[in-house]
């Protein structure tokens, strides 16, 4: 028996549509940013595309080698304190790791909480046979991106000091390249590939969403060309 979706333009608002579109930006969120931080193989591609070795003196192994230190550091499963293999590092920016990984596990935390969200609604919705949700999925998920990206267009620097400013209350994300020499090996394209990874990672979410949505929709409508309208007949 094939599934009656449903469809009523008031729906378009409905507060449990919203919720949902949120709950499915943030979890591609959590999930982009797993991606990016996670996808090494872009940052040793940078190595040589930024040629971060003149940029800080030091060879390709050694800059590998301190930046897998780091990324393992971020990891949420990761214990202990912070320690490049061959770099010095001043207090200020130890405390500011400090920082970004708790910020990284309060994102994964609420991206799991929020995916659970999304799967548990996606099938309620499923067996009511309702499918405007999807279409607030996709918009919800394509609003950050498209402002990431049209921000970038105008200045990722700003972007870039913006961010952080916002979200950390010190000034220990501004490093001396003297003491912490980690900052040369880490440029700011490096960044910018890694917030377009982001993006492109919740823009396909909201395309599938969208995809699905429009699917359904002509289903919809298929089956009501299809269903002839009810008449009254007087005898």
């Amino acid at each position: 028996m094939s599934r009656q979706f449903t469809f009523n333009p008031s729906e378009r608002f409905r507060w449990t549509d919203i919720v949902i579109g949120i709950c499915f930006a943030f979890s591609l969120l959590a999930i982009g940013l797993c991606i990016a931080i996670n996808f090494r193989a872009l940052y040793y591609l940078n190595i040589s595309w930024n040629d971060i070795p003149a940029a800080s003196g030091y060879n390709a192994v050694v800059i590998r080698e301190n930046y897998d230190a780091l990324i393992d550091y971020c990891c949420p499963f990761f214990t202990g304190a912070l320690s490049f293999p061959s770099l010095p590092s001043s207090e200020s920016a130890l405390s500011h790791f400090a920082e970004v990984k708790t910020i990284f596990n309060v994102i994964y935390g609420i991206g799991v909480v929020t995916l659970i969200i999304t799967v548990a609604m996606f099938i309620r919705k499923h067996r009511e046979g309702s499918f405007v949700y999807l279409r607030t999925c996709a918009l919800c998920a394509a609003v950050l991106p498209l402002f990431v990206t049209l921000f970038s267009l105008i200045s990722f620097d700003t972007l870039f000091i913006l961010f952080h400013k916002l979200m950390f209350n010190n000034d220990d994300w501004i490093f001396n390249p003297v003491t912490d020499p980690i900052i040369d090996m880490l440029p700011e394209n490096y960044f910018a590939q890694c917030a377009i990874l982001i993006a492109v990672v919740m823009l396909i979410g909201s395309g599938t969403a969208f995809f699905f949505y429009r699917r359904k929709l002509k289903a919809y409508k298929a089956g009501q060309t299809l269903t002839p309208p009810k008449k009254n007949y007087i005898y």
